[in-house]
């Protein structure tokens, strides 16, 4: 099955009887949908995929995925998923080649040589579409070396399909291929991250605009890559917009019932399931495909991707909508559609099999978290908060339990580890919402043009837009959606306790990827009193928001709004939380009102320097529609607390002996009286870290580098309580309400 030195790889086949093939259908349904979706569509839609070999066609792929780094074995876990019309799996080669002899004109050519290893796998059937698209999953664990690694992969099927092969590289012998990068076994991977990655129901001519077939900000990815390879693709929500949904013919009985009430009881013809599976089976195609989205389909074949789902991957609002709304059967055949794919799209896996994959299941069976190595120094975290969301709660709180013993027990085994990267596709931090949540709730009528001093483009923000699944302002859902929002006040809180809990037992500097709010910014938790000594704040967490890659921005009295209602809040004791003053030019120069939140369209790419630092750079978007970007920095440290925060001080660096609190004999201190240190006392023995602006050059050209803060008030020796069980609550939620302010005076 495969042929290399040891350690190998790792490979699925077998055999597998092919089913009859499905009778001609005149047209076909992607016919009709590429039609229906053409101001989706990235190219013209009209034309069906053409038969290029009398084996097959791939429609979707190859797609990338990175799995994990095993530390023992000193392997990388990734896996390759094609969707085609073969019967049986397509071969599929791997080479593996030291990056420093990737230039080499032979290897380069002939995809081997002295320093290459080459690898065979066969694909693994994981589903198939209407008898007629099979989904063919490649696993492949690959060896890590002292020197980074190039990985070429290669397909007899990449040259039979006209629209990859026009996108591969070429041999020179008729071979196409596709490339991908692995990081050295002792280094931490350069990622980028973000969201959004598609347009909401909005007019032709705007998505003309801002570049729709050209994909600006895609194409200033893949330039940059070129320059200095990602390893990795966080995709932090919305991979593609499931919005034009409402439009299909099929869902014309939903759109005919008026009647609220009618709909939510209405059991679906067959006509409309048959209907949910095609449309969500070919709009993965669209989106992914390098027929119809050619540059960013490059990406997915050459950068692996790390994908976490949020509502647009399902649709519109979902999760965030009354639970009768919820349960209806248009709902749960959506859900089960949509669940279905993305899985098998973003992940390779079905939901049966996704913790065989590499996923951690939450309560719900739909509901699955990652967590995986970027490199030796980096730990992700991927928070599912739409498997078993409801209006009430993002997650379970048995959720969070199984998560945080995943993530100790991984933490407890790999004692290089600085950093954990929590994604949780809405922003953690973020502007308060109070504002538009009062208005949306209130009485019919209420203008909050009134209460912003604007007119007539806030009031439409509130009043003009209705959401078309159930009635309610477009707004309201999105409000829901956000962990400030008042429905999940306190599930928030209990989720960053515990990453706070965590960050003093392990010394792990705990950052934030959050995208979904369309604009870019970043924010902060700290101590009042650290505000110079970040190093050594445990409570120090940096909120990076990065969206959207390809939806427009929000309208500026929006933002304007969330900018003044932005001043720092008190989170518990000594612990604020605030956003930066990030941007105080915008890409084309010009000074800016609005420092805190910019809605220009951007993405962010990140790696750890040599002192242990990560660096974000977001990467935003010069002219809309235009390749070419600006970048503002951001620069997160280590964390140095407590015992084990001595394993990430260099030798070179103060002693155990001196580190310690000061004793009355010259004795060494007693080991026990580590774990009493406060990181006040830490900190005064180490460089002080301020705020600064820099010319660093990074990724763009405008750099600001932060500063933060921390608390000893709300530091523990003892982790938190254990989260309320639903059974044993109240309210109408998997966590316990807060209680009512006392009456005004």
């Amino acid at each position: 099955m495969y042929s290399s030195s040891s350690p190998q790889p790792s490979g699925y086949g077998g055999p597998y009887a092919p089913a009859p093939s499905a009778p001609p259908r005149e047209p076909s349904y992607g016919d009709q949908l590429r039609h229906n979706l053409r101001q989706l569509s990235l190219h013209d839609a009209g034309a069906r995929f053409q038969r290029t070999s009398s084996s097959g066609d791939i429609v979707a792929g190859p797609l990338l995925r990175f799995v994990d780094i095993n530390a023992e074995r000193r392997t990388y876990l990734g896996s390759i998923l094609i969707v085609s019309s073969h019967r049986h799996p397509p071969d599929l080669e791997v080479t593996l080649r030291p990056a420093s002899v990737a230039s080499t004109p032979a290897i380069t050519r002939q995809h081997h040589g002295i320093h290459a290893s080459t690898f065979r796998l066969r694909g693994e059937p994981l589903d198939k579409f209407r008898q007629q698209y099979t989904f063919w999953r490649y696993r492949f664990e690959l060896p890590l070396t002292h020197e980074p690694q190039i990985a070429s992969y290669t397909s007899d099927a990449f040259r039979a399909s006209q629209d990859v092969a026009a996108k591969a590289q070429d041999n020179g012998g008729g071979n196409c291929f596709f490339e991908f990068h692995l990081p050295a076994q002792h280094d931490s991977m350069r990622f980028m991250f973000y969201s959004c990655n598609g347009f909401s129901d909005i007019p032709q001519e705007v998505k003309d605009k801002f570049g729709q077939k050209e994909a600006p900000l895609w194409q200033d990815v893949l330039d940059r890559h070129q320059v200095m390879p990602f390893h990795v693709l966080l995709g932090g929500g919305d991979q593609l917009y499931q919005d034009r949904l409402l439009h299909e013919d099929f869902m014309k009985p939903w759109r005919d019932e008026k009647d609220p009430k009618k709909r939510v009881a209405m059991h679906l013809p067959s006509s409309m399931r048959e209907g949910f599976e095609h449309f969500y089976f070919w709009n993965y195609v669209i989106n992914f495909g390098f027929k119809d989205n050619p540059v960013v389909a490059l990406a997915f074949a050459t950068i692996p991707s790390v994908n976490m789902w949020d509502d647009h991957d399902i649709i519109d609002g979902y999760g965030s909508y009354p639970a009768d709304m919820q349960n209806a059967d248009c709902f749960q055949v959506l859900f089960a559609n949509a669940s279905r794919f993305y899985y098998l799209y973003q992940h390779h896996t079905t939901m049966e099999r996704a913790t065989e994959h590499g996923m951690i299941r939450g309560v719900a069976p739909s509901c699955h978290h990652i967590i995986n190595n970027l490199g030796r120094d980096i730990v992700l975290l991927s928070l599912d908060a739409r498997g078993e969301r409801t209006k009430f709660d993002v997650c379970q709180p048995q959720s969070y339990d199984i998560l945080f013993k995943q993530l100790y027990n991984r933490l407890e085994h790999a004692n290089t580890v600085k950093h954990l990267l929590v994604l949780t596709g809405v922003p953690l931090i973020y502007p308060r919402l109070t504002l538009f949540e009062k208005a949306m709730e209130s009485a019919a009528g209420f203008n909050l043009a009134t209460l912003a001093g604007k007119t007539g483009v806030v009031h439409n923000i509130i009043n003009g837009q209705l959401n078309q699944w159930n009635g309610d302002p477009e707004l309201l859902d999105d409000m829901n959606d956000h962990w400030t929002a008042g429905n999940h006040e306190v599930e928030r809180r209990r989720f960053i306790k515990r990453l706070q809990q965590l960050a003093c037992d392990k010394s792990i500097r705990v950052s934030f990827l959050g995208g979904d709010v369309h604009c870019c910014g970043a924010g902060r938790l700290y101590s009042k009193d650290m505000k110079q000594r970040e190093e050594g704040d445990p409570f120090l967490m940096v909120q990076i928001i990065s969206s959207a890659i390809v939806n427009i921005p929000p309208p500026q009295a929006l933002l304007t709004i969330l900018n003044q209602n932005s001043s720092y809040v008190t989170f518990d004791g000594n612990v604020e939380e605030k956003m930066y003053n990030l941007f105080k030019r915008s890409p084309n120069g010009n000074t800016r009102q609005n420092k805190k939140l910019m809605g220009m369209r951007n993405y962010c790419a990140g790696y750890m320097d040599a002192q242990g630092k990560i660096n974000f750079w977001i990467q935003a978007e010069k002219e809309v529609g235009k390749k070419g970007t600006m970048g503002y920095h951001i620069q997160v440290p280590r964390l140095i607390f407590g015992r084990d925060g001595l394993k990430h001080v260099q030798p070179s660096l103060p002693t155990r002996n001196a580190m310690g609190p000061p004793t009355s004999s010259s004795s060494a201190p007693n080991p026990a009286h580590l774990s009493h240190y406060t990181h006040q006392q830490q900190h005064q023995q180490h460089v002080q870290h301020g705020s600064r602006l820099s010319a660093d050059h990074g990724y763009g050209s405008s750099t600001i580098s932060v500063a933060s803060t921390l608390s000893t008030d709300s530091l523990s020796a003892s982790p938190p309580p254990p989260l309320p069980s639903r059974t044993a609550m109240a309210g109408p939620g998997g966590f316990v309400r807060p209680p009512p302010p006392p009456p005004r005076p």
